[in-house]
């Protein structure tokens, strides 16, 4: 799909997706929005959750949603990570307080006074989407308390497949009552949020996306991540599975460019 068959427009430009054949129509905001409409959705991130928070509320705005965007404090364990929780229909970013995230934060217009600032682990406890972009790190100290704070049957977002990796070497697996889904950029979170902006301006610009379907417990988990996946504005969105994701991830950001360095 060119601009001009979508409407000319460079909204339009980011709504070319690479799937499987599974006799769909190519997704757009407006099917992106009917997707998280009635949901509540939480993320939490860490690079990552600032620039996909405010791609996700942008392009709400863009398909003319009233969904808002919320931020909510963290005063919990998670000492060392910025969260954002986005729940719809409200969507809430969580940072902790005093850090230079909140600060920025307040200056993006999330703030205290307008309403849009909560307690995370009442999002997270009731949400439907749990988007968790927190390290690597902070997933594997903290997976524990996070499973058992979803609720059956909701779906657990990832933007990579790391989590997959370490609780297979551990002998275990994400909880059987939930969904699990990946939309991975292939850019950090800046450039996500970088080029979603100049895409506004100029046809294609955005960060390509991966994404997968690792366990779906009632059949809405890939009009869940194809959804996302617009909402972030990526060009390009092409199927993978979460243990190919990591393992890939890994070998090229821990052996092959990390070597690409040290012979430069």
């Amino acid at each position: 799909m060119d601009g001009a068959a979508a409407g000319g427009t460079a909204l339009a430009a980011r709504m070319v997706f690479s799937v499987p054949s599974i006799g769909r129509p190519a997704p757009s905001l407006d099917f992106e929005t009917s997707v998280f409409k009635k949901e509540k959705v939480t993320l939490a991130g860490h690079d990552e959750g600032p620039a996909q928070a405010q791609n996700l509320r942008d392009s709400l705005a863009v398909a003319k949603s009233d969904i808002v965007v919320k931020l909510s404090i963290r005063n919990t364990e998670f000492v060392k990570v910025r969260h954002t929780v986005v729940y719809c229909p409200v969507w809430a970013i969580g940072l902790r307080k005093g850090s230079r995230s909140f600060d920025e934060a307040r200056a993006a217009g999330f703030t205290e006074e307008n309403g849009t600032l909560g307690d995370i682990w009442e999002t997270v406890t009731g949400s439907d989407l749990l988007l968790l972009l927190i390290s690597d790190a902070a997933q594997a100290d903290n997976y524990e308390k996070i499973f058992s704070h979803m609720k059956p049957n909701s779906i657990l977002g990832l933007s990579h497949g790391f989590l997959l990796g370490h609780l297979q070497s551990l002998g275990l697996d994400f909880p059987e009552d939930i969904s699990v889904i990946a939309v991975c950029p292939k850019g950090m979170g800046p450039s996500v949020r970088r080029l979603y902006v100049q895409g506004k301006e100029i046809n294609g610009a955005g960060i390509n996306s991966s994404f997968a379907v690792h366990q779906d417990v009632d059949g809405r988990a890939t009009d869940i991540a194809l959804g996302w996946s617009v909402a972030l504005g990526s060009p390009f969105t092409f199927a993978t599975t979460l243990e190919q994701e990591y393992k890939s991830d890994i070998f090229g950001e821990r052996g092959w460019f990390v070597n690409l360095l040290v012979d430069c």
